[in-house]
């Protein structure tokens, strides 16, 4: 019996030490910083070697909050919405100037929307995440293969054709 418990045991530690193996602990920085990658982020370029190179599209985005999980959320949630406004986005801007007894009031408004966008593939290419202060901060660099982005955005001109007819 005393042969048993001791196995079981050192089983259960085995067990232990091996569930701890397979954790990542997350960096604490002492300063911010961002990855090089991020900070120059490309928005397409090319993979692969000689004749098997691939066009790519990327896109980045960050995230920081208290909580990991909310920074992963917005880490995604930015870097699928860069794709979206390339591929279904629309910009409006409008700058008015206006002169009276010598004096100069300059408005500008800029509105910038982003309608429902299919977005159905892409890849995690790069990740980073440190904690910093208390809070965590993540960045994550999308690709997406260029014929995929090219369909999304023939779909999204064809959507918007298609409302302006009807």
């Amino acid at each position: 019996m005393k042969g048993l418990i001791t196995k079981a045991v050192a089983g259960a530690a085995l067990i232990g030490l091996t569930a701890c193996s397979s954790m990542q602990e997350i960096a604490e920085r002492e300063n911010y910083a961002e990855p090089k990658w991020y900070a120059k982020c490309a928005e397409s370029g090319t993979e692969g070697l000689l004749w098997w190179k691939e066009d790519m599209v990327y896109a980045c985005g960050g995230g920081q909050s208290r909580y990991f999980q909310a920074a992963e959320e917005q880490m995604y949630a930015i870097a699928m919405n860069q794709f979206a406004k390339r591929i279904n986005g629309k910009m409006n801007s409008n700058t008015s100037i206006e002169i009276v007894d010598d004096s100069k009031t300059t408005r500008t408004y800029i509105s910038y929307s982003v309608s429902d966008t299919a977005i159905r593939e892409h890849i995690a290419h790069e990740r980073a995440k440190f904690k910093y202060q208390g809070e965590y901060y993540t960045f994550v660099r999308l690709k997406m293969n260029k014929e995929i982005f090219d369909r999304l955005l023939a779909e999204a001109k064809t959507t918007q054709i298609t409302r302006v007819v009807e």
